[in-house]
């Protein structure tokens, strides 16, 4: 439960990496189309109305403020990480999910970057750099998706997982992102996934767990890969077994195109191009 609140919509409509999202031509954002407009999603919600999640002894007040982790293509809930108070699937129209989403259409507001890259682009070890330091968010503007993997780099099984998954490098443009689970220091993931010659990114073994709740609904047996766009719609959960390899291939053929030039990839600066401000 630890997705950071702090970084939501902003009043600049071009955000700090460059990133415009407005588009006040497309049509408006409602509840049926939710999923075709997710490059509009908000990182920050709130809850307009008081709710009562399942299991929770009182409600959640109006004003309750948290993350949105996704919006559920079959059951249409909103996953938000409300921090201490937990991870809800929540109707959306019990929070400001649309209005927002309609404000960074016509470009009241703004977005720093797609929802994904806003959460993990600062929390992610580079393991491609000669020593461990941070991947550059920017760096991950130009990805299509990203392929989340849950699993225990000291795990037995961690290198056959990792064969497996191999041959997915970067394909189609999607980034494969390491959650490594159990009790691992950062230096240890970083060294076994150089010994394995996995050289991906992985999160700051210390926030892990914490993602991983956001991210997994519970009780979710590990090891488990998602694959999902750059605003978190989820593509594709499976558990590691023989036939994992050949359904992500499937899977990202036919979910992403093959990815442009960088040049043309990277999102346009304009003249009101500014710092956003987090809030």
């Amino acid at each position: 439960m630890l997705l950071s609140a702090s970084l939501a919509a902003t009043t600049d409509p071009v955000g700090a990496l460059g990133y415009r999202v407005a588009d006040p031509k497309a049509p408006a954002v409602t509840a049926k189309s939710l999923m075709a407009s997710e490059r509009f999603w908000p990182y920050r919600v709130e809850l307009t109305r008081a709710w009562q999640p399942p299991g929770r002894p009182k409600p959640l007040a109006a004003g309750e403020a948290g993350v949105l982790v996704r919006i559920d293509e079959k059951s249409g809930l909103a996953r938000i990480d409300f921090g201490g108070p937990g991870v809800y699937e929540v109707p959306v129209d019990r929070t400001d999910l649309i209005d927002t989403a309609n404000k960074i259409r016509v470009g009241e507001l703004g977005k720093i970057a797609p929802n994904f890259v806003t959460a993990f682009g600062p929390r992610l070890i580079d393991t491609k750099a000669d020593k461990p330091q941070s991947v550059k968010p920017e760096d991950l503007l130009e990805r299509n998706g990203f392929l989340c993997v849950f699993a225990d780099p000291s795990a037995d099984s961690f290198p056959e997982l990792v064969k497996a998954l191999a041959p997915l490098a970067d394909r189609r443009g999607v980034a494969t992102v390491l959650f490594p689970q159990g009790k691992n220091s950062d230096r240890a993931v970083w060294e076994r996934l150089h010994a394995l010659g996995w050289k991906v990114p992985y999160v700051y073994a210390h926030l892990s767990a914490g993602y991983t709740d956001s991210l997994l609904p519970a009780k979710t047996q590990i090891p488990v890969v998602q694959l999902q766009t750059p605003e978190g719609r989820l593509l594709l959960q499976a558990g590691s077994g023989p036939k994992l390899e050949a359904s992500l291939r499937a899977k990202i053929d036919a979910s992403f195109a093959e990815p442009v030039a960088a040049t043309s990839a990277t999102p346009a600066k304009t003249e009101s191009s500014g710092t956003a401000s987090a809030r």
